[in-house]
Parts: C-alpha cells; structure tokens; sequence
C-alpha cells in the first residue's frame, strides 16, 4: 500500500491556484499565436522590401513567437507550469528588446512591452517572482538606455515601413491588454460563481442535515418524554405513600430517581423547543396572562431553592403593570424560569431578585439580578449560543447545565418581537433585561 508523505502533500488551495495559471498560461499563449499571424504579415513584407541581416533576425524572432506559444502550451499539458511560465516570459522579454533595438525607430514600443510582460507575469507566476520579472525588465531598459549612442547598425527601413511597424505592434498591444483585462475578469467571474455555487450546495446539505436533526430530536424527545412522565408519576405516588409505608433508604433513593427525571424532563423539554425553533414550527399562543398567577408559579419554584442555598429572594411589580395583558402564558413562564433558575444555580452567595415594571404605554420589563460571580464581557453573547456553557467562571457549586436554557429564552423573546440583554461585572453579579411589547386585554390597566 501506498503512503503519501504529508510533508508534500499540497493543500487545496495550493492545487486550484495552480490550475487557475496553467489555465491562464494556456489563454494567453493562444492568444499569442494568433496575434503572431498580423505581425508576421508586416515583418516580411519589411524584409522583402529592405532586406538586411538585422532585418531578417527581426523576421526570425518575429516567426519564432508562434513555435514558442505552441511549446509553453505543450509544456502547460504536461504539467510543467511554471517552466512554461518562466520560458513565456524570457522569451516575451528577450523578443521585445531585441527588435526594439534592431529597427530603428521602434524603441518607443519598448517600456509599454516591458509593463505587458510585468502584467503577464502576475498572472503567470506566484509572489514574489514577479518582481524578479520587473528586475529583469529593468536591467534591460537600463542597458538599452546606455546604447543610445547607436553604435551598433540597426535594420534602416522607410519612414512610412517603419510607421507601420511601430502602428501595428501597438494596435496589437492594446488589444493584448483587453484580453488580459478580459481574461482576468472572466477568470474572477467564474471563481466567483464556483464559489457561490459550492456555497448553494453546502447550504443545502446543512440545510437537510438540520432539518434530519431537527425531525430526530423531535421524534426521539416525543419517545422518551411517554415513559419518563410516566416514571416521574409512578415515582412520585409512591413518595406519596399511595402503595404503603417506605423505608427511609427507600424513600431516598425514590426522591433521587424523582429528581433526576424530572431534571431529565426539562432536558427533553429544552431540546424539543430548540427542534421546534430551528424548523421554525414554535408558535406563539394569544392568550389571556394572569400576571399574579404567573409570579406565583416563579415564587413557587424559585423562593424553595433561595431558601435550600441560603439567598435572600425579593421580586417587585410596580403598580403600573396591568393584572391582565395578552400574550403566551406557557412560554412568558419559561423565560422567567429560566432566568431565575440560571441566576439562582450560579449565586453562591448574596441575593437573587426579579423586577417586572411598565417602560411605557406599550411595552414592559422583566429584570432578574443576581450577586453571582459573573460573566466576562468578551463571553456576553458566546452565552446565548446552544450548548455553550461558560468558560473559566463555573460556579463553586459545579453544578452544569445543557447550555440551552439561555439560547431557547432569546429565540423565544424574539419571537414575541422583544428584547434581551445582559449586563454583568466579574465579582459582582449580572442582570438579565428583557423587554417586550404590552398588549393590554381590553380596557384593562
């Protein structure tokens, strides 16, 4: 069996930039050759009619772009990019500058070549040689720049030959450089949409796959809901005494296994409003809320685990709060439960206190404040996420939760178009705000 060495593996990236200059390399060395058939047509015609040795060396390089371009191809196809690269380019930069220098009067064309060549070679070649390229170029502007004496006999052709010349090599450079522009484009362009697409189909997968997860936890939670209800009722008649008198050892271990399914339970309860959440099948109820039957039920749950932890437990309605308003009775409950009980698990010591209060005629606060150690700024909205829990700042008294509790709450605050927001400062506490739309029951006040 075959076993890749790691250390040359090439990460995805690294392959698509490669095949993205093999493709750009491929483009314009065709280009090339066909913009090699125009120039050729000039250059013989020139020799024919002023024939000279530096003439037919600029007829010979002029010739030997098209067999250049056919081989950087053949190079390309065979996998040696940057060797078809770097030839591409020296021979660019080698053609350039010689017939620059043998025709008299086509030195002009010789730093706009130089800066086509520089362009290609960002294209053609990874950082940072290009800037090699450009040095190169340099050095041979400079060189051309020390030989201006002419010292040396360059190919002597009529004025009107060598005006076509020059017109023709710089026709073919701006149409050089709208095919680069182009090529680059298109080349981002089809990047962009092989993003996008990759894009599409990952949503989709996760899209499915949240919806599998989302129909798993629903159904699953429904399976194990029936028996655990009925375990808690069982065990809790039992607590009761309705099947006789229990040992104390008994008795125990029955108050433990209530305990925990009831604990189990509102696991189960958590992550099957969550399922609901995120398939986006939770609706909210309009329904008359009793706002003393709904501090009842908190004070009912919340005032027996401040006395069990030795917290002092207040909570304050203002005279401005309506008895009665609309909303969801269930889910209000579930945010001031969740809330409190979060506030009363991480509160060693100190007070627990909840505030309901009008913030204006169409709107009213719930505010729950704890002596707790705290929460890191840096982690205040890390603690709305599912699952998450809080990091470095446990509670002494270890207990975990499922990190639901808080993520469920703000779904459902958003939910009934409200508000959710935490203030905290480590060593002294935290306040939990919501704020949500006061919809009165009639001429209620």
């Amino acid at each position: 069996m075959k076993i890749e060495n790691p250390f040359r593996a090439q990460s995805p990236y690294l392959v698509a930039e490669q095949t993205r200059h093999a493709r750009m390399i491929d483009a314009v060395t065709r280009a090339g050759m066909y913009i090699s058939i125009p120039l050729d047509l000039v250059v013989i015609p020139a020799l024919i009619l002023a024939y000279s040795p530096q003439m037919a060396i600029v007829t010979v390089l002029c010739l030997a772009i098209f067999p250049a371009c056919l081989l950087a191809q053949h190079l390309v196809k065979r996998g040696h990019t940057d060797a078809a690269a770097w030839f591409s380019i020296m021979c660019g930069l080698i053609i350039l500058f010689l017939n620059t220098q043998l025709v008299e009067g086509l030195s002009p064309f010789l730093v706009p070549g130089f800066l086509l060549i520089i362009i290609a070679a960002n294209l053609f070649l990874p950082s940072p040689y290009p800037y090699a390229v450009a040095t190169a170029a340099s050095g041979l502007y400079l060189l051309e720049r020390l030989v201006q004496t002419k010292a040396y006999t360059v190919a002597q052709v009529n004025p009107i030959t060598g005006d076509v010349f020059l017109t023709t090599a710089t026709i073919l450079a701006f149409i050089f450089v709208a095919f680069l522009n182009q090529l680059i484009t298109g080349d981002l362009r089809r990047a962009l949409d092989d993003a996008t697409h990759n894009l599409q189909e990952a949503n989709r997968r996760l899209a499915k796959a949240s919806e599998m997860k989302s129909q798993f936890t629903a159904r699953t939670s429904h399976e194990l809901r029936t028996p655990l209800s009925s375990i808690i009722a069982f065990t809790d008649l039992a607590l009761r005494d309705s099947y006789g008198p229990l040992a104390p050892k008994l008795r125990d271990a029955l108050t433990y296994v209530f305990n925990s399914s009831r604990h189990l339970k509102d696991i189960i309860n958590d992550l099957l409003d969550l399922s609901k959440i995120e398939a986006g099948q939770l609706q909210m109820v309009d329904e008359i809320v009793s706002l003393p039957k709904l501090v009842e039920a908190v004070v009912g749950i919340a005032a027996p685990i401040a006395a069990e932890k030795g917290l002092r437990w207040s909570i304050a309605v203002t005279p401005d709060m309506p008895f009665e308003f609309r909303g969801d009775k269930s889910r209000l409950e579930q945010i001031l439960l969740n809330l409190t009980g979060n506030a009363l698990k991480y509160t060693e010591e100190g007070s627990v206190s909840l505030s309901i209060d009008r913030t204006g005629g169409d709107r009213w606060r719930m505010e729950v404040r704890d002596t707790g150690l705290g929460i890191p700024e840096d982690q205040f909205e890390a603690i709305f996420e599912a699952y998450r829990q809080l990091e470095g700042t446990a509670s002494p008294s270890k207990v975990k939760g499922t990190g639901l509790g808080l993520a469920i709450t703000r779904h459902l605050v958003r939910l009934m178009d409200g508000t959710i927001k935490v203030e905290s400062t480590l060593g002294k506490g935290s306040t939990f705000t919501v704020e949500l739309p006061l919809k009165l029951n009639g001429s209620a006040a």
